[in-house]
């Protein structure tokens, strides 16, 4: 198995990555019925500053019910939507999941730099 940290990849100063972040919490951790995980919702302004500081811009979020677990950010790195889960406290009540996507352009052209196997 090969792995590769984000610091692997080069970055244009410019160029930003959407992520997908899934922010997977048990029901006795769920806002709906812990009232310290509703206090941290007090906290979103905070959390909204944290980001601007990291160069994260919210795409989307959401919640996927009864699921309660997905949101979207637009961000300079990998790193960055890390630290912002472990500043944010995210990661104390949540099991956290970030990928990185591709738009359907990007992909379509690295497909015809392979070669199909079938």
């Amino acid at each position: 198995m090969i792995f590769f940290k984000a610091t692997d990849v080069i970055y244009q100063a410019d160029q930003s990555w959407i992520f997908v972040v899934i922010a997977e919490h048990s029901p006795n951790l769920c806002p709906h019925s812990n009232a310290i995980a509703r206090k941290q919702l007090d906290r979103l302004p905070e959390f909204n500053e944290m980001a601007r500081k990291l160069g994260i811009d919210r795409v989307f979020e959401g919640i996927l019910v009864p699921e309660h677990k997905v949101f979207m950010v637009k961000s300079p790195s990998f790193e960055a939507v890390r630290k912002l889960m472990v500043d944010t406290g995210l990661v104390q009540r949540n099991t956290i999941t970030i990928h990185q996507t591709e738009s359907l352009e990007e992909f379509a052209k690295e497909i015809h730099s392979t070669a199909p196997i079938f």
